[in-house]
């Protein structure tokens, strides 16, 4: 147990390996011999008896090609995770299997969870990050939008963060609809195809300011869809205060530390790189208890059989060393060479 409380140390913090045995005063060969057994033990997921009044999911993704995702209680804490190679609706649908149903789902919108999140949870809450929602605009706009119109819009969609209650969510809406007002014609301009054919692609026409109606659209589609101040709807928050509007909480209090995990230990295996995501992930529950998860079979010895080797034997000359027929071995560079390579007079 002692050589697995070391691993569980060194696995989830920030220290290297031979620092981790140089605390122990053994070598770091010696270390990673006593500690290979524990690669075995695999962490359980905790119990999710208990109802949350809201919970958050988010995918992060990791080397190898693999996506981890994540989902914490109204505690912060994380409750589940799935491995899964893209954030599909199976893989949201094994997230959410077994657990009560939230008060509010905060996600980042994807298809793949709202699809599983209505289908455990009929008619559910959800609301759509608003970090998520301003980045996609500031993707639209830019960050130096050149048109009034986006510099407006682009300065409306920066004050979402700042709702936090029921009225500033009205007001921000009024502001929405005051946009509109003044620039919904510049919106319906179109550009005709003759104007300018080097960009109809096929098109007769097509609207000037794509980006621009991108931006607004979805600002209006996620009201419409109730995602957008879902946080402070009255019927949620009457039982508790304020509830979050964003997935900040689980990605800055678990995938980012998963993610700083992964960059103190770098170069583990596939296999070894997934047990230490498990690893940082449960150790940031409410009552971690690795220890429990250990049984005599995962420290007894197996016994390897040894490594066939066909090669030849060291010292001999080999194929690849012996010259091409025709070539003088010492003429051509390919005899014994003595001294300092790289010693310069």
């Amino acid at each position: 147990m002692a050589e697995f409380r070391a691993f569980i140390a060194w696995v989830t913090g920030k220290r290297s390996m031979s620092e981790a045995a140089a605390m122990l005063g053994t070598t770091r060969q010696t270390f990673a011999a006593r500690i290979a057994w524990c690669w075995n033990v695999e962490p359980g997921m905790p119990g999710v008896s208990r109802s949350h009044r809201y919970v958050m999911a988010d995918g992060t993704y990791v080397p190898y090609g693999w996506c981890l995702l994540v989902l914490s209680g109204d505690d912060g804490r994380p409750v589940k995770w799935q491995w899964c190679s893209a954030e599909t609706t199976a893989a949201y649908r094994q997230l959410f299997g077994h657990l009560n149903r939230p008060g509010l789902l905060v996600c980042d919108g994807g298809r793949g969870c709202l699809t599983a999140a209505g289908a455990r949870w009929k008619g559910v809450s959800a609301q759509r990050c608003l970090v998520h929602v301003l980045r996609n605009t500031r993707v639209d706009l830019t960050n130096k939008p050149k048109s009034e119109a986006g510099r407006t819009l682009l300065k409306l969609a920066r004050g979402l963060t700042k709702v936090k209650t029921a009225d500033e969510a009205a007001m921000w809406l009024t502001d929405l609809n005051a946009w509109h007002a003044e620039h919904g014609s510049y919106l319906k301009e179109r550009t005709d195809a003759r104007q300018d054919p080097m960009h109809a692609n096929g098109r007769k026409w097509w609207w000037t300011h794509e980006r621009l109606r991108r931006a607004y659209f979805r600002l209006v589609k996620l009201n419409r869809d109730h995602m957008l101040f879902a946080f402070c709807d009255p019927a949620i928050t009457k039982d508790g205060g304020p509830l979050p509007s964003t997935t900040n909480q689980l990605e800055g209090g678990v995938n980012a530390v998963v993610k700083r995990t992964l960059d103190h230990h770098r170069g583990l295996s596939e296999a070894h790189m997934k047990r230490c995501c498990e690893w940082t992930v449960y150790m940031l529950t409410e009552h971690p208890d690795p220890e429990l998860f250990v049984t005599p079979a995962h420290w007894k010895t197996v016994g390897k059989e040894p490594v066939e080797d066909n090669g030849p034997t060291p010292g001999t000359l080999t194929a690849v060393q012996l010259p091409a027929v025709g070539i003088d071995a010492y003429e051509n560079g390919f005899g014994i060479r003595k001294g300092w390579a790289g010693r310069s007079k």
